[in-house]
């Protein structure tokens, strides 16, 4: 039997797929994309799976970006789980990458999850530093913790970034804001449940993740400005 995690390919070339889903969004896609555009990582695919969008966001984004971003594109609402199973299932990667459309990554965005999870290979799933969209590094979250009340948090919400998270380590699982997860992992386990249209996904898939022995890894330098709804 394999051992889980040893499957690595070589670190100079993990095919990664980068998976947004949209609905509506057209005047935060272009901030979004740039920021993909602009990454010092290259070995990747773009696949925005669009739900059902009457703002004209399938006609901008084949206007703007033609081949470069492949688009699925759903003739309703299939919600944020929907989406992005959609989108799993038609990706090549060996790591699957969420990221919002209201959310643009910094340069080094996936080149830093890419290294951590080639050097972690138990670990399933990666969470990135989330501020809030605005210059004043704010924290939107940095990974999220599950409490006694049996509800999920976003560790760090609302705090000023005074270097307090800076360190690599483990949390519970991160926020399908920005996330990657292994498609070894997603294979064991399955995809989002649908059943959570929107809100909640991310946590359930995350405990099925922990259930079955991954780890989920804090990655500081993996950073993301969200606008947070």
């Amino acid at each position: 039997m394999k051992e889980r995690g040893t499957d690595q390919t070589p670190a100079s070339s993990p095919p990664v797929s980068v998976i947004i889903v949209n609905w509506n969004g057209k005047d935060y896609l272009k901030d979004c994309l740039q920021s993909l555009r602009a990454q010092t990582f290259s070995d990747y695919e773009v696949i925005l799976v669009d739900n059902g969008s009457t703002d004209g966001s399938v006609e901008w984004i084949r206007e703007n970006f033609p081949g470069w971003v492949r688009v699925l594109a759903n003739n309703r609402n299939e919600g944020f789980s929907g989406g992005n199973n959609r989108g799993i299932r038609a990706s090549s990667g060996k790591y699957i990458i969420l990221l919002n459309n209201d959310a643009r990554a910094d340069p080094r965005w996936l080149e830093e999850l890419v290294r951590v999870a080639e050097e972690n290979p138990r670990a399933g799933m990666l969470a990135c530093k989330i501020y809030l969209q605005g210059g004043s590094k704010i924290i939107d979250n940095v990974g999220h913790l599950m409490y006694r009340d049996g509800l999920n948090r976003g560790r760090g919400r609302l705090e000023a970034d005074r270097g307090q998270y800076e360190k690599m380590e483990e949390v519970f699982f991160p926020s399908g804001c920005a996330a990657l997860y292994r498609k070894e992992m997603l294979e064991e386990v399955g995809l989002f449940d649908e059943e959570f249209f929107a809100y909640g996904d991310d946590t359930d898939l995350g405990l099925k993740g922990r259930w079955a022995g991954w780890k989920c890894l804090y990655v500081p330098r993996a950073v993301v400005h969200h606008r947070y709804s």
